[in-house]
């Protein structure tokens, strides 16, 4: 009985974090509306009943839950303390998914015009790709929160220096994952509107997101040790992620070509399971990391 009326009177205790989290939960959609003045949410969710639109939004949504979710890590038993960095942090992290989508748009996945895309088009294949890269960079975000800094100044310094390193840690991915597909993404994503191949390389952001988080986690101040450690976490992660596609033809579809059947066919089952695979090895390799590197 003691147990539960302590584990109850913790519940409560954490009522007013969550109150606060779920405030910046909504302001992170409203910044998402204000910021895209072209497109009418409701109506592209309703009326128009566009899928793209709905995939793309519920990817940017996640992502901030994730990003936002990671602030928690650092609460201590002072609650105004508490709520001024979940503030801090927590604005923080939802000018850094927006600039992520503005990111995404203009160097990694280039010719892919948000608005033509996912309104216009009604693009699924890019918009899967648009919805992976930013779960992707609320892993990153959440990593990164989840460090340890001297001060609120410093905390903001560090946040900054570990998002861009994150930003070309998932830019680099992306080109791996350009390599070892074996067909050409651009094309399948923006010409053929493929949601095959939006799903798979959904699934390597993803992926490649998980292994950041694990990278990042319980970073501290010393930035360039943090940094040297976060290169070898990735650099490895993304050997692993590369590996997994010749591994997926090998074990989950051995009697086909991943590459003919998300290209070719267009076949999305397909396209879940290479994400599937994806994202199964970078939730081994990172469970591993958090063991190693604590």
């Amino acid at each position: 009985m003691t147990a539960f009326v302590s584990s109850l009177a913790t519940m409560l205790g954490i009522v007013p974090y969550f109150v606060a989290a779920l405030a910046l939960f909504f302001l992170g959609k409203f910044l998402f509306d204000l910021s895209t003045p072209d497109i009418a949410d409701d109506e592209e969710l309703t009326k128009k009943d566009n899928p793209a639109f709905g995939v793309l939004f519920v990817g940017y949504m996640l992502g901030l839950a994730i990003a936002l979710a990671g602030v928690f890590s650092s609460l201590g038993p002072n609650l105004l303390e508490n709520l001024l960095d979940l503030g801090t942090s927590g604005l923080a992290a939802i000018i850094l998914m927006r600039v992520s989508m503005v990111l995404g748009e203009k160097l990694m996945l280039p010719g892919l015009e948000l608005d033509e895309q996912i309104t216009g088009e009604r693009n699924l294949g890019a918009a899967f790709a648009f919805a992976g890269l930013l779960v992707a960079n609320g892993l990153v975000i959440s990593g990164v929160m989840q460090g340890h800094s001297d001060s609120y100044l410093m905390e903001l310094l560090d946040i900054a220096v570990y998002w861009v390193a994150g930003q070309v840690f998932l830019l680099l991915a992306w080109l791996v994952y350009r390599l070892a597909a074996r067909f050409d993404v651009s094309k399948d994503l923006g010409e053929r509107k493929n949601p095959a191949a939006g799903m798979s390389v959904a699934g390597f952001f993803v992926a490649a997101g998980i292994v950041l988080e694990a990278a990042f986690a319980g970073s501290s101040g010393d930035i360039a040790h943090e940094l040297l450690i976060a290169l070898a976490v990735c650099l490895c992660g993304l050997v692993l992620l590369a590996a997994t596609s010749a591994l997926c033809d090998l074990v989950l579809l051995p009697k086909s070509k991943f590459s003919d059947e998300v290209s070719t066919r267009e076949n999305t089952a397909a396209g879940a399971v290479s994400a599937l695979g994806f994202v199964a090895v970078a939730i081994l390799f990172a469970a591993l990391v958090r063991s190693q590197l604590g």
